[in-house]
Order: structure tokens, then sequence, then C-alpha cells
């Protein structure tokens, strides 16, 4: 889908990579926007939204629209694009001045990638406005949009109030969340985890692989320190792989690290513990000691010497690690153990374990199934656990994993009936009442019920019910 190359910038330039159309034309946009995009968050983003800009840059070559031109003259040609390239039908809202984008069979792309393309398209323009290099508004921006949720946060009672107040009238996320773009897509269900994933042979089955991969002596020292901060952090996994050594040493504070996390833009702000778990502490260790010196193009041996910007985490050849090398690493090794596991899994998957493994340990600390349940600390625990822990903006954001535990029980019981029809064991028929013997009197009544005691005693004991009594108690009353 893409005519555009990629060329690398002579050593020492400003410009580390050029981009040329199919003319051999320099994209003054693209160059200008990866070159501050190198400055500005993790290069995983960077790459991800490069891979969305280019068929549209392509696009832009091959009809000749520049991509500085005015928003309705980018609107127009980004509407062709969503129709001619991608399959997409679209409905226009003029009365809000927006469209709506809608998927069709022949739409190559799925639904969240269609988000992450319209993230790169914005995220283009607001560069290239705050480098002041696109003199128009941000053409993916709803100009009336933004002025009614200019007009309706002027509305709200106490605006300036913050939410643990409790007087304003909505909560800064759902304000924050109120729509201004011009592209709409159709609203998608919530993203849910994979309950099946969070029951507990599926949790064991996880550890299980773990336990295998980090005692596999094929397996290198930097992959196994990876997976054991994915385990016990929670952290992204691009959180780990980008470690900074300044990040890794906290100002001085053993067991915590700093790390960048998403929506951060290239700032580490959130923090990683790992002070309890020695495992984890003795393979970083050992990997700072006596694995990366030998990776070190510049020959420290010593992990002091290395500056504050430069990665924790090397490859062989002395590069940054990244999480493309990563995952190469998981697909060589996770095949052999993914037999330890009822279900497949991915490394995110063990972010999700350690939060649903965390919820479930903080309802047993709360009292979870005892009649002293402290509802208000584990509501107040667990936010603070994913605004501390997680690093999470919306409080509400811990309630997707929390409401997944609802319909646990229910596929653990799925599951055992499911185990006893492969066994042939079948639930029991109701019991056929005995015949009543020819000696026995026959105003029993039959509400009664009988347990017989052990042979030796050969006693019958009457369990009886309100009706039962009220029997015995008349035919007490008509003996002689």
């Amino acid at each position: 889908m893409t005519t555009i190359r990629k060329i690398k910038g002579e050593p020492g330039t400003l410009y580390k990579v050029l981009f040329v159309d199919q003319q051999g034309h320099l994209i003054v946009g693209l160059t200008e926007w990866y070159r501050v995009r190198t400055q500005q968050g993790p290069a995983s983003t960077r790459d991800t939204y490069l891979a969305c800009l280019l068929p549209f840059f392509a696009f832009l070559s091959e009809t000749g629209c520049a991509w500085n031109a005015a928003p309705e003259q980018v609107r127009l040609t980004l509407i062709d694009f969503y129709r001619k390239r991608l399959g997409c039908l679209i409905r226009p809202d003029r009365g809000r001045e927006r469209v709506e984008v809608i998927p069709t069979r022949e739409t190559p792309l799925q639904e969240s990638t269609l988000q992450v393309l319209r993230s790169a398209l914005r995220d283009f323009y607001l560069v290239m406005r705050d480098e002041r290099l696109y003199a128009f508004p941000n053409p993916l921006t709803s100009e009336t949009l933004m002025h009614l949720k200019h007009l309706h946060e002027q509305a709200v009672a106490n605006a300036g109030a913050p939410d643990h107040a409790g007087i304003r009238g909505e909560s800064h996320e759902h304000t924050r969340r109120l729509p201004t773009a011009f592209l709409r897509y159709p609203k998608a269900g919530a993203w849910k985890p994979d309950l099946r994933k969070e029951l507990t042979d599926v949790r064991t089955g996880i550890h299980r692989v773990l336990d295998a991969m980090l005692a596999c002596r094929e397996i290198s020292c930097r992959e196994k320190a990876v997976l054991e901060l994915l385990r016990n952090t929670g952290a992204r996994l691009h959180e780990i792989v980008l470690l900074t050594a300044g990040g890794y040493r906290n100002e001085g504070i053993a067991g915590q690290a700093q790390v960048v996390s998403k929506g951060s833009l290239g700032r580490e702000i959130k923090t990683i513990y790992f002070t309890h778990n020695p495992r984890v502490m003795r393979l970083l260790t050992r990997y700072l000691e006596h694995i990366r010196p030998h990776w070190d193009r510049k020959h420290r041996t010593r992990f002091a010497e290395v500056d504050n910007t430069e990665p924790v985490f090397l490859t062989e050849r002395g590069t940054p690690y990244s999480v493309k090398c990563f995952y190469s690493h998981w697909y060589t090794h996770y095949p052999r153990f993914r037999t330890l596991c009822p279900v497949v899994f991915s490394p995110h998957d063990i972010r999700h374990l350690f939060i649903t493994e965390f919820l479930i340990m903080l309802r047993e600390a709360c009292g979870a199934g005892t009649d002293h349940f402290d509802a208000e600390r584990y509501q107040r625990e667990r936010e603070a656990f994913g605004s501390t822990i997680m690093g999470w903006r919306a409080a509400h954001t811990i309630d997707v994993y929390d409401h997944s535990r609802d319909g646990e029980q229910t596929l653990q019981v799925l599951g055992l009936m499911q185990q006893r029809l492969a066994e042939r064991r079948y639930l029991p028929e109701p019991e056929t009442p005995a015949a009543t013997p020819p000696h026995a009197p026959t105003n029993v009544p039959p509400a009664a019920v009988v347990h017989h005691l052990p042979e030796a005693e050969n006693e019958t004991i009457w369990l009886h019910d309100a009706e039962t009594l009220a029997w015995i108690k008349r035919m007490q009353q008509l003996e002689p």
C-alpha cells in the first residue's frame, strides 16, 4: 500500500532518516515528524504510527494533495483515502462537522488498527502544529465539536473542583472524553479480559510455563530477568524492555525503578516495585555484572559507569534491546513449553495475571467469603493499586478486571460438569420411593425422612418438618 522509501541520513546530521516518494522527492512533513518523534515518547509508538502514516502519505503523493493544505482539503483527501484505499463507508454528519467511518468486508485493517491509524494522523498534525510547520487547526479535530466541548465545560457545576470533593457536576474523566474528532468510528464494545485465562487452572499453567522457561539453560539471563519483572510488577513489556540505567538506579532506591509508561511522552514517571522477590534482584545483578559488560561497545565493566540515558538491556551486538527482539526469543522458546498451560498466552497476558491474582489476594485480605468482608477497605485499596502500582489515570479502569470475577465460579462449575460427563459420571436420577411393606402402618406421613444409624445400634431417627410434627401430635391425641 506504500511506495515511500526510507533512506538513512548522513552521520552527524540532524536527520537520521529521510523519506522520499516514488519520484525521489523528499517528503518534508514526514521527515520532520520522524525527527521530532525520535525525541518524544518510546520508539515503539513512533514506529507503529509511522507504519500507519506511510500508506496515507503514499496516497497524498498519488493524488497530488499537499500534507500542509488547508483542513478542508486534507479532510476531503482523508475521505477519499478511507473509501478508495481502505474500502470503508463514509457517513457525513454535517451538523457536527464530522464523518463516521464504517469498515466493510473489503477493509484490509482490523477495527483496532483503524483506531491506531486515526491516532497516528492526529499525532502527526499535532506535532506539526507544535513545531509551527502547519499553519491551520488540526484537520483531525472538529472545530464545532471543540467549541461545544468548551461550552459544556463552562456549564458543568463547580467545574474547577477536584473529583474527590464530590461537588463537581461530572468527573474530569467524563468531561475529557467528550468527542472532538473529525473521524468517528462506530462505537465498539468495551474491552474485557479473557475470563478463561483468569481461572485457576490457566493461572497455574501460566506460572508453570514461566517457571519452566526460567529453569531452561538455553534461555539467556536477559530474557529471564524480563520475564521475572513482568510477573512481579505487572508492567507492560515495553516498560521493562526500554528500562534505562537512570530509571533502574532510581536515585539510589533499591527494589524500585522508574519507567516510561503509556502516554507519558517519554518521561520516566511510573514506578515499578520488585523489592520482596530476591530472584528478581539476583537475575538483574547477574545480568548487569557478568553479561552486559561483554556486550557493552565501550567495554565498561561497572554498571555505575553507564550514563543514565543509556539502556539497561542490550543485544549481543551492543545495540539497545527492543520489544521486537524479545518477541523473537519468546516465539523461539515458548512453543516448547506451551503444553504446560491449558490455553495459549502472550507476554501481555502476564500483566493480566498479575492484576487478577492481586485482586484475589486483596479480597481474601479484606475477608471475602466471611461475615466480616470489609467492602470499603477493598474499594479503597484496589483503587490505590490501580493508581500507584499500575499507573492508571482513570480510577474506574480497575472495574474491568474486578467485574470479570463475577463469572469465574460459573465457568468453574461448567468445567467440573464437563469433566464428569467425560468420565461418564452423570447427575443422579431422583430416587424411586421404596414400596411400603405390607405390615407397615398406612398412616405414616410421606414427608418424613428416615436416616439410619450404623447397624450396631439398629435405631431409626426421624427428622421432622412442621407438618410432620403436627401429624404426630394429632396421632398422640387419638391414642387411648
